[in-house]
């Protein structure tokens, strides 16, 4: 094994924008947008002749960009030269695809307009992408711009501010935005301080001024001063202005913004325009997000992103809050005129969602369009859309399934009751693809309680033709008007296009905590392609614990592709569900396994390291124990004993990439009953890993089992 390198500063943790006006999307699991860490030594990613940013610039002044990106061994995949508002939004830059070994950044000059910035704080960037560094950051450049001929913020007693709010670029009429940040002075006390909207004339429009008279202000305090949801169509500036000892009226910060009336395809990152027809970007069997969603739910991310003509520059699945911010997401660079969505569904945490307001957006760029907006999907979790004071909830609620056979009957089940008011409507039933009730019925209550099972008769589930539906449970109180309950898509399958498994793995009613176990077996279509494809364990409350989704486009899958993925292993005590679903042309996440099993204590087995583990006839003791989080450039020793009742004819032990890429592998033919896997620590070289999510697994094959798992870890290189 390699020794640990020395770490130095470098990569930036985030995904690549390609355009102005967009957000920086964050990845997941991160704590700050910015991560730095140390560049591979053998494909070193260089800057020469760089541009010098000074740390103050005045208002409407260009600064030139120039400089040399070189990449010591593999071609450059991306630069990106931006600039970054204190929010760490992209406020003008872009990207290029070089694909060559070294790129003149003032190719991009025309498109970084230092001379457009207005006063504020910003952060001037390059970074760059090759085979073996992702984002790796060339320049970070804090600066400042300033109004043209007045206040310079004083160098010794500075103004500024933190966790800010971030604005979209266009505000949808009558829309709220939440006013945050705190303003802190240097060294003396900020003496007065205006949160305001001004419009184009320079009129302020709705804040207020305050005399705090401290060191620093939270803004969040004007809040109910700044009326947004007020503002009539228009451009607009928000700006923050403060004043200390060293400085008068600096502007802290200035975010210019126009309103527009209310559309269906409003966009956070930038104004919604339609697709150039010429080269038009669409998306066909998207994710269909309910319009209310139970907190710690996961949601399928799904679909399939073509460009007309050119190649897809950027694609961004992500979550969106209220103000435009970006909760959980993921950019990919396609370079292809199409992309498969899924391919991100790991990065889109619907499961992780706090109750509120949300947007789930799809957007992508070609040569064409700019940031094209294909989804905007708004939705709540929990009780974000209604008054939680008189909040109406559902419980032992009927569970439809994601696919029912022509003319199966379903039982409406479940109580419905209001907080304080009495419900003076409710409605249940079934709807169609285009929103039309097909079946069911609206009531009128006048009480607190209503038992849904008065409606069974009257929503027809045995009816329904074959097809896509959704069955809702709406209701209204004093408080909240219309509140979805229950919102919970279906297919139903005229029984034809029948989705079945082969050869599937038998889950034991109770495994020992620790033992891994192999998924396998192939699922098959009878007539139309697989479009989708979910292996997982849910725990009892039917959230994922671990698995994958795949996207076929084939009349069978083998599911032992996503064994790496399913971690029977890491799961702890308690009740559990191995599933496997599926989509194909007439059956919407048909579950085609649903076997409940329990992981127990039994034979007080609590590690895989120290007292072993044992797959079928295989057993690996005293094996590698890999933290779940490790330093790049750390090495780590592969160690224990493999054994087996049989002859081990071949051993493989490997590490994969979070796209399920061997990386790292060594296989042996040890015609043997037993095998020590320190002979072979030298070729798994855990120092080279670069930063991402890994999988390391010890694969066994005997005469007896084939391709049995004695050890499956996941991890993270950070």
């Amino acid at each position: 094994m390699k020794n640990s390198q020395k770490i130095a500063a470098g990569v930036l943790a985030a995904v690549v924008v390609t355009s102005a006006a967009a957000a920086l999307p964050a990845l997941r699991g991160e704590k700050t947008a910015v991560d730095l860490v140390a560049a591979a030594a053998d494909d070193a990613i260089t800057i020469t002749n760089g541009t010098t940013v000074p740390d103050t610039i005045e208002k409407g002044k260009g600064v030139a960009i120039q400089g040399v990106v070189s990449s010591e061994n593999s071609n450059l995949s991306s630069v990106t030269v931006g600039i970054y508002d204190s929010s760490r939004k992209l406020v003008t830059g872009k990207s290029a695809l070089p694909k060559a070994k070294s790129y003149d950044i003032s190719k991009l000059d025309s498109y970084v307009s230092f001379d457009q910035l207005a006063p504020g704080t910003y952060t001037y960037m390059v970074f760059a992408t090759n085979e073996t560094n992702t984002n790796y950051v060339l320049a970070n450049k804090g600066f400042t711009v300033t109004a043209s001929g007045s206040s310079t913020a004083n160098t010794t007693d500075t103004m500024s501010i933190s966790n800010g709010t971030s604005l979209p670029s266009n505000l949808t009429k009558g829309k709220f935005v939440t006013v945050k940040g705190t303003v802190t002075s240097a060294n003396s006390k900020i003496t007065s301080l205006t949160a305001g909207v001004y419009d184009k004339d320079g009129k302020l429009v709705t804040g207020k001024t305050v005399n705090p008279n401290a060191k620093t202000y939270n803004v969040n305090k004007l809040d109910n001063d700044i009326a947004f949801d007020k503002l009539a169509d228009g451009a607009y500036t928000y700006k923050v202005i403060a004043t200390n000892a060293a400085n008068t009226d600096y502007v802290v910060t200035s975010q210019e913004f126009t309103v527009g009336a209310a559309t269906t395809n409003a966009d956070p990152v930038q104004p919604a325009q339609p697709a150039a027809t010429q080269d038009a970007i669409t998306i066909t069997n998207g994710t269909e997000v309910p319009d209310n969603l139970k907190k710690g739910r996961a949601v399928l991310v799904k679909g399939t992103v073509t460009s007309a003509n050119s190649n897809l520059t950027s694609l961004t699945v992500g979550i969106y809050d209220t103000t435009g911010k970006l909760v959980t997401g993921k950019t990919a660079i396609p370079n292809a005129k199409t992309y498969d969505v899924s391919k991100l569904d790991n990065y889109i945490e619907f499961d992780k969602l706090q109750d509120g307001t949300y947007a789930y957006m799809v957007f992508a760029s070609n040569d064409v369009n700019k940031n094209y907006v294909m989804v905007n999907k708004a939705f709540t979790v929990g009780q974000g859309g209604q008054v939680a004071s008189d909040a109406i909830a559902v419980a032992n609620g009927t569970e439809v399934p994601s696919s029912i056979a022509k003319g199966k009957c379903v039982t409406v089940k479940g109580t419905v009751a209001s907080a304080n008011s009495n419900l003076t409507s409710l409605t249940a039933g079934v709807y169609d693809a285009e929103g039309k009730l097909v079946t069911g019925k609206t009531v009128t209550p006048n009480a607190k309680t209503y038992n849904l099972k008065n409606l069974d008769n009257d929503i027809a589930f045995n009816k329904l033709t074959p097809g896509a539906y959704t069955y809702k449970i709406i209701a209204t109180n004093a408080a909240n008007a219309d509140y979805v309950l229950v919102n919970q898509s279906f297919n139903v399958s005229d029984g034809t296009d029948v989705l079945t498994i082969s050869n599937g793995t038998t889950i034991p009613d109770t495994i020992k905590k620790g033992t891994p176990v192999s998924v396998k077996g192939v699922v098959s279509s009878a007539s139309s392609n697989i479009t989708s494809v979910t292996v997982g364990v849910y725990d009892s409350e039917k959230k994922l614990v671990t698995g994958k989704s795949a996207a076929p486009n084939a009349k069978s899958y083998n599911i032992a592709k996503l064994d790496n993925f399913i971690e029977f292993n890491k799961l702890t005590d308690g009740t559990y569900s191995y599933m496997v679903f599926a989509s194909n042309g007439g059956n919407s996440n048909y579950v085609i396994v649903n076997k409940t099993f329990t992981v127990g204590n039994a034979g007080n087995n609590n590690s895989n390291v120290s007292n072993g583990i044992t797959n079928k006839d295989v057993t690996l003791t005293g094996g590698t124990n890999i933290p779940e989080t490790i330093g790049r450039g750390k090495a780590l020793t592969v160690k224990g004993t493999v054994t087996s009742d049989n002859t081990i004819k071949a051993l493989t032990v490997a590490v994969y990439d979070a796209n399920n890429k061997l990386v790292l592998s060594k296989s042996v033919a040890p015609n043997a009953k037993s095998y020590d896997l320190k002979n072979i620590d030298k070729y798994i070289e855990f120092n080279r890993l670069g930063t991402g999510k890994y999988t390391y697994r010890v694969a066994v094959t005997t005469t007896a089992y084939k391709d049995t798992t004695a050890d499956r870890q996941v991890f993270n290189v950070k």
